[in-house]
């Protein structure tokens, strides 16, 4: 109870303070010869009540047909169900395990297929970016247009690599100000210094 009091309490002092603290931006935006517009005010106008009751009855439709769709299924499903015979409901059941347990399957063979693009993604001579990984859709492809996919992405990813290499070897070399290129590599008098010749 004590505790439930003190979180009220500081529930309220937070709720007071964002209070006071719009009064005072309200306050400070009056003064300034912008105030700024309330929603309230902003509704006044026509054409903006209409167009927020358009949006609202929208939504207020689409979530009533999607409920009344979820609902539909439930008594469609329900009404086979009270006609069907015990034998009837029993493979019905069997049925819908069989669908469960597929799509059970399903996930399992495609976090495996995951498994599998990660090992050949880090893998060193199939190597490539695993960040393509996420591009994939493992629930409905077979190890085999695995395969091909990471095959052509790594073929992709080293043909940019190497025409990567390939400008970056065409660019001038460095600035040599000793046309020569006989430069010392270390200053004569620092040479000197250790006596060296």
């Amino acid at each position: 109870m004590d505790g439930e009091n003190l979180n009220n309490s500081n529930a309220n002092s937070g709720a007071d303070n964002n209070e006071s603290e719009g009064a005072k931006n309200n306050n400070a935006g009056t003064n300034s010869t912008n105030s700024p517009v309330t929603f309230d005010d902003f509704l006044k106008e026509g054409k903006n009540q209409a167009e927020f009751d358009r949006r609202v009855q929208k939504a207020i439709d689409t979530a009533k047909a999607k409920w009344q769709e979820i609902n539909d299924e439930k008594q469609t499903e329900a009404e086979k169900l009270a006609k069907m015979n015990e034998t009837e409901k029993l493979q019905y059941q069997l049925s819908q395990k069989d669908k469960s347990i597929a799509e059970i399957q399903k996930k399992l063979n495609a976090r495996d297929l995951k498994d599998e693009a990660i090992k050949i993604a880090t893998t060193q001579d199939t190597a490539f970016d695993p960040e393509f990984l996420n591009l994939f859709d493992y629930e409905n492809m077979t190890a085999e247009q695995l395969q091909e996919k990471t095959k052509l992405i790594k073929t992709i990813q080293d043909r940019i690599v190497e025409k990567a290499v390939n400008e970056w070897a065409k660019e001038k070399p460095p600035y040599n100000p000793d046309s020569s290129g006989n430069k010392p590599s270390v200053d004569p008098a620092i040479r000197k210094a250790m006596g060296l010749k």
